[in-house]
């Protein structure tokens, strides 16, 4: 059995490519909103909070031969605990993350956290729009002012509820599912207002590349985080390259 750690569009898409091939596996989630997505793309799905208590048994209980970590590049939490405990456990982990590629751009800034990201935005004048979700929203607003900000996240209670309790109001709430195109990113963004848009190295399937290509058509910069840099010990970064890691390793 295997362990598909999901949580994402790729995630699901993986599922698709195991499913297909009749491959079995457990998917793993944190919410209600990713439980409801991955049951359409796969009939063994458990929303659950992975500790260090609860994953080995997990493991066990569930005969888990292989851990597939498709959660969000910046998921480091379980990322890190599932190669731990994998390695206590003497199961196989593999990392299926694809790639960024960007254009060199000068309006197009690469950070490493989100202090880098705000000591920018302070030089700044004018809106700024989130694209990074609601977790760190509260932070952005303690340190640049909530006026400043205009968001984009899920269109969950869960979500609007925090940003309510951190001084966000509907005006500046985009709570709207993707995916994005390009044009729909640029109409989003001009009717914020926005001067400047900060989001997160999330990979083609979080929509980076169309929100850079957005940027460009109005001239505006784009801020990226950079995605935390871990020392995977095996990955793959297409349905190709994991179809033939499980061929050679025999759960294909």
């Amino acid at each position: 059995m295997i362990l598909l750690l999901g949580g994402t569009t790729e995630s699901l898409e993986v599922a698709d490519k195991l499913s297909d091939a009749k491959v079995p596996f457990i998917i793993s989630v944190i919410s209600d909103y990713g439980a409801e997505l991955a049951a359409k793309h796969g009939e063994n799905v458990i929303k659950i909070t992975f500790t260090t208590e609860n994953f080995p048994s997990f493991c066990c209980d569930h005969h888990i031969k292989l851990i597939l970590d498709a959660t969000h590049p910046f998921a480091r939490v379980i990322s890190e605990l599932a190669i731990n405990e994998a390695k206590k456990l003497k199961i196989p982990y593999l990392r299926f993350e694809r790639p960024n590629n960007y254009s060199k751009d000068a309006n197009l800034k690469l950070v490493n956290s989100l202090e880098e990201a705000c000591q920018i935005l302070k030089k700044v004048k004018g809106k700024i729009y989130l694209s990074t979700g609601s977790k760190t929203a509260p932070t952005y607003a303690e340190q640049l002012g909530v006026d400043r900000l205009h968001v984009r996240v899920l269109p969950t209670a869960k979500e609007k509820k925090k940003l309510t309790n951190a001084g966000f109001i509907a005006s500046q709430i985009d709570a709207i599912q993707g995916p994005f195109s390009m044009a729909l990113n640029i109409e989003l963004f001009k009717h914020a207002n926005a001067k400047i848009v900060v989001t997160k190295e999330s990979g083609r399937q979080g929509g980076v590349q169309e929100k850079i290509a957005a940027c460009q058509q109005l001239g505006i910069p784009c801020i990226i985080i950079r995605r935390p840099q871990i020392d995977y010990p095996h990955m793959v970064s297409s349905l190709q390259e994991l179809k033939k890691y499980l061929e050679e390793n025999d759960e294909w």
